[in-house]
């Protein structure tokens, strides 16, 4: 496990898992940089945080910006120290409620027949440009430190195709494949790289998609460094 003084960068900081994350590993002692583009739930986050005892504060960017996350990297890697663990997990934002059906269209995903360039583009620059990025970005520091954590965190269309999303699996399926290459390419450098995939609705107290029982998966799983993957309702 990376050391309890290396700060945490959430990227895909929401108010659901990339929140659980933030609280769970600031929870342990880590600093927690959070990462996303809406400033202001971004801060709310940080100041809800900071209410129970983390060390948190926010970095507004566009993971689709390279510039942008680049910066917030490493400005959080100023103000707050080494970032030892990254932790990678936007997505389109679900409704949070048992039972409200999400408009898929409207989502941007599509259909195998309907999946073209352009629906691909804005899944892959999300889903897996920011992810080049973001380790890019934090990747030098942990390999001269010999410590550190990569996790990045899917759906289901990175391991099962689903008929209404292929544009994003396109994406996490290759995200996949790349974080675990990484993973072996890594293995020998005191980095980590993890992958877990979450194939069931996150929403609170809704048992394995709880975002806290998700978070402490991802704890755990950063903690015990002894697989590559795991998956939530697959």
């Amino acid at each position: 496990m990376s050391s309890t003084s290396s700060t945490v960068a959430v990227v895909g900081a929401g108010p659901g898992l990339g929140r659980a994350v933030a609280r769970r590993f600031g929870a342990a002692g880590h600093p927690v940089a959070l990462i996303s583009r809406n400033a202001g739930k971004l801060r709310g986050i940080a100041d809800s945080l900071a209410a129970e005892g983390v060390t948190a504060r926010a970095y507004p960017a566009d993971v689709t910006d390279e510039e942008s996350l680049t910066v917030a990297l490493d400005t959080a890697a100023a103000e707050l120290g080494r970032i030892g663990v990254l932790s990678y997990n936007p997505a389109p934002t679900f409704p949070s409620e048992a039972g409200q059906v999400p408009d898929l269209a409207a989502l941007g995903f599509t259909s195998a027949a309907r999946t073209t360039r352009e629906s691909v583009r804005p899944m892959f620059d999300m889903l897996v440009g920011g992810a080049l990025t973001a380790a890019a970005a934090v990747l030098p520091a942990m390999r001269e430190a010999r410590d550190g954590a990569l996790l990045f965190t899917t759906g289901t269309t990175a391991i099962r195709p689903l008929p209404e999303m292929s544009n994003s699996g396109i994406a996490l399926a290759g995200l996949r494949s790349w974080a675990q290459g990484l993973h072996n390419d890594l293995a020998d450098e005191g980095v980590y790289v993890g992958h877990l995939c979450i194939g069931v609705p996150i929403i609170p107290d809704s048992g394995e998609g709880d975002p806290d029982v998700l978070a402490d998966r991802w704890y755990r799983l950063a903690q015990e460094r002894t697989s590559f993957e795991a998956t939530v309702g697959i």
